[in-house]
């Protein structure tokens, strides 16, 4: 277990000179001084009901569907957006959330497919992923500066997962809405210092992608979902 994260990063450094047959070298001092730390003021003090108006607000402005619901409602709720979508195939993580939600009419739904464990299943995984028309998963961070959502990639939910169904919706409690990146990436850090285990994988995902290459017209939905619908669940 390492003490902080400067003896974790002096141990991995170590050991990429070690394999490269690299002798280090070092200096006195930390030769970067950031000019200010808004990295860690902006958006700070901000209660979760005006984190929550941010990324309502940052939403809109990149084409994001935003829907703030309460937890009993949230399976009415999925109804109603895979009703709008066209229903179809459906494909989500394999994820306890989805009972403790009490989302198992949906995850027991016979064109609900479960990704499942296993390298085996990686073919059947991706075939499954491209096929739906709605891909559903639990975000673990809601970041209100960028409007993104932030998903780990394990065994149980690869990262095509929500790169290739025509429709993606995230899933987030209000109390993971965070002001940026800067705390979202600081949690992480502590659970790595705990010895936590974490994702292999970090998606960061700002709504829908869009481009105005062509012709200056703006189109959504060039590379992967044509949607995305970020449910940010009232914590009572």
């Amino acid at each position: 277990m390492f003490a902080d994260a400067t003896e974790k990063q002096e141990a991995f450094l170590n050991k990429i000179a070690k394999k490269l047959d690299y002798t280090r070298h070092s200096l006195a001092d930390e030769p970067f001084r950031p000019q200010n730390t808004i990295n860690l003021q902006k958006l700070q003090g901000l209660s979760q009901d005006e984190l929550l108006e941010v990324a309502k607000e940052q939403s809109d402005a990149i084409y994001t569907d935003f829907k703030v619901i309460k937890k009993a409602d949230l399976a009415q709720s999925l109804q109603k957006i895979l009703e709008e979508k066209g229903q179809g195939n459906y494909i989500i993580p394999d994820d306890p959330r989805f009972s403790e939600y009490q989302l198992n009419d949906l995850a027991n739904h016979p064109h609900t497919y479960i990704w499942k464990k296993g390298a085996q299943y990686r073919e059947e995984n991706l075939e499954a992923a491209n096929h739906a028309n709605v891909g559903i998963a639990f975000a673990e961070y809601l970041l209100a500066e960028s409007a993104t959502v932030v998903f780990e990639t394990h065994a149980g939910h690869g990262r095509t997962l929500q790169f290739l169904p025509q429709h993606f919706v995230a899933i987030v409690p209000k109390s993971q809405i965070v002001p940026r990146i800067t705390q979202a990436t600081a949690d992480y850090n502590q659970k790595v210092l705990r010895g936590e285990k974490i994702g292999s994988n970090l998606s960061f995902i700002s709504g829908p992608s869009n481009s105005g290459d062509i012709e200056m017209i703006l189109v959504v939905g060039v590379h992967g979902p044509l949607s995305m619908t970020y449910l940010v669940l009232e914590d009572a």
